[in-house]
């Protein structure tokens, strides 16, 4: 791989979404710039595509997973705050 494929690569990899000025621009990219990218890297536009949606879909399994554990660490805070409310109104039910 040539160190201009890496940092095409590289590019794919930190692409965020919010960074296009139209959200469908990825979508509509110039004719030329794919036959440039055809010719300066050897990789096709389809396979640059597939590159460019496997980097997104890892980003995005990766935000899953610290959501999950967040939401984990929520719902036992959610527990604990219940039964300490359960507790204290037993308690002042009791008094």
């Amino acid at each position: 791989m040539t160190e201009f494929e890496q940092a095409e690569l590289l590019k794919m990899c930190n692409y965020q979404p919010w960074e296009d000025d139209s959200p469908s621009s990825e979508d509509r990219e110039p004719r030329t710039r794919n036959v440039t990218n055809t010719v300066a890297t050897g990789w096709h536009p389809w396979e640059t595509r597939i590159a460019m949606l496997e980097a997104r879909i890892a980003r995005i399994e990766v935000r899953l997973d610290g959501l999950e554990t967040r939401m984990f660490y929520q719902q036992k805070a959610l527990r604990i705050i219940s039964l300490l409310f359960l507790v204290t109104l037993a308690y002042a039910i009791w008094k």
